[in-house]
């Protein structure tokens, strides 16, 4: 299977619980996805991993929910939901801990499950080196 650039279309029907995202913000946050994950990525993984940083992005910047509710930007109250209750309706939200000295920027990843399958891919596509 050869490589295809990914399109907002290819995008939603991977990931169809975006699909009340513009197709304008979701074309660039691929665009900026394609620069990250690039030709030196193995070509099979290339289109998915590209589609899982945009997600991860996405979510780090409350969406679907801030395009669902309408809210301007990632404010209080939009991103990751840490805790849902449904009775008496109580939502918790994650707030990604900054990462201080010897902090690992990697660590990010990890906040969504997008992020987590994306680091996944970009370990198997460029391992770490043993130096000798």
């Amino acid at each position: 299977m050869a490589y295809q650039v990914p399109t907002p279309a290819t995008f939603k029907a991977r990931y169809p619980e975006f699909a009340a995202v513009s197709d304008v913000l979701v074309q660039l946050v691929l665009d900026d996805a394609i620069g990250d994950a690039g030709d030196t990525w193995v070509e099979k993984d290339r289109a998915r991993a590209q589609m899982l940083l945009a997600a991860h992005i996405l979510t780090m910047e409350g969406e679907p929910g801030r395009t669902e509710n309408g809210s301007s930007g990632a404010t209080a109250g939009t991103g990751i939901i840490k805790r849902d209750k449904v009775g008496d309706v109580e939502t918790e939200f994650a707030t990604p801990a900054s990462s201080g000295p010897g902090g690992s920027t990697l660590s990010a990843y990890s906040l969504t499950f997008y992020g987590q399958q994306y680091l996944e891919l970009l370990r198997k596509n460029f391992p770490a080196v043993a130096v000798v």
